[in-house]
């Protein structure tokens, strides 16, 4: 299988491909988000404009919401 392109503007050190398909990693933890990294941003869970994608665990951990 011949991994996948990435795309413009995404950062490569939160990409991680499996099996060649790009997943993007959790910006707080950088484990696998399970989120494809050509996925719209208006139909992911746990994304952040401006800043990228968490995985669950990290989203609902109230050390990282900056209240």
């Amino acid at each position: 299988m011949v991994p996948q392109a990435l795309p413009e503007g995404v950062n490569p050190d939160y990409v991680k491909p499996v099996d060649g398909i790009l997943y993007d990693l959790c910006v707080i933890c950088k484990n696998i988000t399970g989120v494809l990294t050509d996925c719209s941003v208006d139909q992911r869970k746990y994304y952040v404009d401006g800043c990228g994608q968490f995985c669950e665990k990290c989203w609902f951990d109230p050390e990282h919401r900056g209240a």
